[in-house]
């Protein structure tokens, strides 16, 4: 009997191994294609391991794995992300605040405040130096770090690292990379004890734009001056570009040049580093409401359920290059009226005509309202 026993159990092994091999091939590619997108190095998964991601960006050590667990049920999985960066000399722990950390504060066990109602709620803090860190705190910093334990509800940060665990495998590329990023944006946030200075400065430089209005008034006057002294032609030529752009500013939106080129909206917005709030903020003051034409490849067409829903197109309009991901991809969803042209589909070469009306930071979108299609190829 037990010359049978050792074979079964021998092939139970081996078959539990081949299988583990399959599972992890299943998500392999997505795990070395969000690498790619990073610019991180990738291990392959091997008999009884799992894949795992790991480099360096911008300073800040990067590793997204799955830890080994004692037991085989897929409950125990989970999928570990870490951004490390130097000690911030704060012995700080901080995570979400739950319902155990509310009561043991009944009992005088309360947390590390910062005087901030929302922030104080929401996360349970210890630290050695609270002055520190509320001085670290920028309103801009404390309202993305409490985006962020919104929507990754154990994000756990301490004076050397922003880890992120959650049960099961991470399969989607688009996950692991927007995960990795999010994670990212607040090791950079938490970094420098200037972080305050630097979220305040594009605040602080807004009023250089504002002299721009002011030089009509110098032109202005200029007519009235000179009319009575000096010979009227010269005013002539100057003050024709004045009224011109005026008088041709409606053929903007038909068919013709954009007033701003996709690729000066994408460089602009995308190709350094920076906050999500940061970039939708700088959309908002440069090119909300601009109108555009823009050429594009379709990426896909998402038509409404009732005759009068609009068709929203997502089209590839820019490939630039960010000083922290590599080459990454910029698009545009056009949310069009009624049905649009048979035919079109994915590949498809097109002009997007329209206004645009709003951005998606995080996965560099950006939405383009009153839109209709031109020249589709």
């Amino acid at each position: 009997m037990e010359v049978f026993i050792v074979p079964v159990i021998f092939g139970l092994i081996v078959l539990v191994a081949v299988a583990a091999s399959a599972s992890s091939r299943r998500y392999e590619s997505q795990w070395k294609a969000a690498a790619d997108q990073l610019q991180l190095d990738y291990q392959a998964g091997r008999m009884f391991s799992r894949p795992r991601i790991s480099g360096v960006i911008d300073g800040l050590t990067v590793k997204i794995d799955v830890p080994s667990s004692s037991s085989g049920s897929s409950n125990t999985v989970r999928t570990r992300y870490r951004v490390g960066y130097p000690p911030l000399g704060l012995d700080l722990r901080m995570v979400r605040q739950t319902g155990l950390g509310k009561a043991a504060a009944l009992f005088g066990m309360s947390d590390t405040k910062i005087g901030d109602d929302q922030f104080d709620e929401a996360f349970s803090i210890r630290t050695s130096d609270p002055q520190r860190l509320s001085a670290r705190l920028s309103s801009a910093t404390k309202r993305m770090l409490l985006d962020l334990v919104a929507d990754y509800r154990s994000v756990k940060i301490t004076d050397e690292q922003v880890s992120y665990e959650k049960n099961g495998i991470d399969r989607d590329t688009g996950t692991l990379t927007t995960t990795t990023r999010r994670l990212i944006e607040a090791a950079q946030a938490l970094q420098g004890a200037s972080t305050g200075s630097a979220r305040r400065a594009p605040t602080s430089s807004m009023p250089v734009r504002e002299p721009i209005p002011p030089p009509p008034p110098v032109l202005r006057p200029d007519p009235f001056d000179v009319g009575p002294f000096l010979n009227p032609i010269p005013p002539r030529p100057t003050a024709q570009p004045v009224t011109e752009p005026t008088e041709r500013e409606p053929a903007i939106t038909g068919p013709g040049p954009s007033e701003v080129s996709a690729e000066e909206v994408a460089t602009a917005l995308f190709a350094k580093k920076g906050l999500s709030f940061q970039i939708a903020k700088n959309f908002e003051e440069q090119y909300q409401g601009r109108n555009i034409v823009w050429p594009g490849e379709v990426r896909s067409v998402m038509s409404g359920i009732g005759p009068n829903d609009p068709t929203r197109v997502t089209l590839l309009v820019a490939t630039i290059r960010n000083e922290l991901f590599g080459s990454v991809d910029v698009q545009a969803t056009a949310s069009i009226a009624g049905r649009v042209p048979p035919g079109l589909g994915a590949g498809k070469q097109v002009t997007v005509h329209g206004t645009l009306a709003g951005i998606d930071a995080m996965t560099r979108s950006l939405f383009v309202e009153d839109a209709r299609l031109g020249e589709v190829r």
